[in-house]
């Protein structure tokens, strides 16, 4: 309605304050002291607007609807009425756009949405490290983020220490036809020399048979890609002297990339290790990838207040790249539970309340323990039975009148009738 003012000499005053005003005849005795109303006496007032109170019948001057009747303090649910009933007629309620529904059970899943971003796979992730002392004498492959197969040559690296091993090898092998040696610890000195070409050198058993027919030591060593993948770091050039344990290159594959969402403290219980998950990333609006949860960190951060959650997704086709953000959508599993209409849930007290219709138009509150809220439903874990009928509608309306029937002591909190409007 719109605050329609009047002129009244010459000052504005809205006409809701004038009605309101006039509709008070009682608010003064007759000797002009104000007066209050106490536990039993009775009064008019408006199911629309509660604020609109008058000693006698008549009209609502701001909607125009007939005040009702009530006792001050007293439920009009009657003796042994729950603290807090209100008894709505047929009329009040189309006016006040009461509805009802019924408690019932119904399976719940509740959906969790997070931000993530993607990475590479730790195991999908390899390292070419120097094992000897040397000089890089070629460079196979020259660029960060070619594509490599598995055994492909990355380098040549001049070593001579490496050609003495090789040589030593070969002495072992010529020996071995011979007479069959061992060293000191029992090993016969070939198996110990090629074990030695093998670990200590780098060399691949194909690098070492070859070496074995050929019977020729060379002073430079291959390093072969160990995956078929991606280059995703080359840190030394042709030329370059390198110490044992350089890193050369950095490889990865990415065929299959990891996922890291942050998923609030309160839906982390909701996810699982193995829940499907829906990833969507910027660059491909509308397109979803399918994804699995492999893991959910031990610790929550202390900051955020969230769960980090690892997830793994296929991306063979290559259209995905690390360090994308992403949003992650996973559900949580299905049970079932009680539900109501959200709307008949009121969250305006220390606990939600909802009005219970215990009899025809008649409406007691009832504290309540919500869970989660999904697709216009609420989960009732605590305070409600199947089978019972709540206000769906018109809730706050009904909490409205129910406090105009409650005494000032209550009002201010010290009467055990839940009300939602006391928090308000």
């Amino acid at each position: 309605m719109k605050n329609t003012r009047v002129v009244v000499a010459g000052s504005l005053i809205p006409l809701c304050a004038i009605a309101a005003a006039l509709i008070r005849p009682w608010e003064k005795n007759s000797s002009g002291a104000p007066m209050h109303l106490v536990q039993g006496e009775e009064y008019y007032t408006c199911p629309m607007h509660p604020s609109v109170i008058s000693s006698h019948p008549g009209a609502c001057p701001v909607c125009g609807m007939a005040l009702v009747r009530r006792i001050y303090g007293v439920s009009e649910g009657g003796p042994g009425a729950v603290p807090g009933t209100v008894t709505v007629s047929a009329a009040q309620r189309v006016a006040a756009n009461i509805t009802t529904a019924e408690v019932h059970e119904a399976a719940i899943a509740v959906p969790v949405t997070a931000p993530g971003i993607l990475a590479v796979a730790e195991p999908a992730r390899s390292i070419v490290a120097a094992r000897v002392r040397g000089r890089i004498d070629r460079l196979f492959v020259d660029r960060t983020g070619a594509h490599v197969r598995r055994g492909e040559p990355l380098l040549a690296l001049y070593s001579p220490e490496l050609a003495a091993a090789e040589e030593e090898y070969i002495v072992a092998l010529s020996g071995a036809a011979v007479s069959p040696a061992v060293d000191s610890t029992g090993m016969p000195i070939l198996d110990a020399a090629r074990k030695r070409l093998i670990e200590r050198f780098g060399l691949t058993p194909g690098q070492v048979a070859r070496l074995r027919r050929e019977g020729d030591a060379g002073d430079v060593v291959t390093y072969l890609s160990p995956i078929e993948g991606t280059v995703i770091g080359k840190n030394v050039v042709e030329g370059e002297y390198v110490d044992e344990g350089t890193t050369m290159f950095e490889l990865a594959d990415l065929s299959r990339l990891w996922v890291t969402a942050s998923v609030p403290e309160r839906e982390s219980a909701l996810v699982r290790t193995g829940s499907r998950a829906e990833i969507t990333v910027e660059a491909y609006p509308g397109e979803k990838f399918p994804g699995r949860v492999v893991l959910l960190e031990p610790i929550l951060d202390a900051e955020s207040r969230a769960v980090r959650v690892r997830l793994e997704i296929s991306n063979r086709d290559g259209k995905l790249r690390p360090n994308m953000y992403a949003r992650v959508g996973m559900t949580s599993q299905v049970r079932r539970g009680l539900v109501v209409p959200s709307s008949a849930v009121l969250y305006t007290g220390e606990n939600p309340v909802v009005w219970v219709e215990s009899g025809p138009g008649e409406f007691s509150p009832r504290r309540v323990h919500a869970g989660f809220t999904v697709n216009g439903v609420t989960e009732i874990l605590d305070g409600l039975s199947a089978g019972e009928t709540v206000a769906a509608t018109g809730g706050f309306l009904i909490d409205s009148e129910s406090q105009l029937q409650v005494p000032p002591s209550e009002t201010r909190g010290g009467g055990d009738a839940p009300h939602a409007g006391h928090g308000m």
